[in-house]
């Protein structure tokens, strides 16, 4: 669903369209749920060396 609202639309209209959205069955809305992923991923290193290392290759 695709809801379009006009830069000069009233803020009466952008409460309607979000009204619209949150009424809509929960079947009806697309979404990705992040949270399934959540703490998924494995790796080797420490996060903020990787961090610092990226940065490096910057300069």
């Amino acid at each position: 669903m695709v809801i379009r609202i006009p830069k000069d639309a009233p803020a009466s209209a952008v409460d309607d369209a979000l009204k619209a959205i949150a009424n809509q069955p929960k079947s009806a809305r697309k979404g990705f749920d992040a949270a399934k992923y959540a703490g998924k991923l494995k790796r080797g290193f420490d996060g903020m060396e990787y961090q610092k290392k990226v940065r490096n290759e910057w300069n």
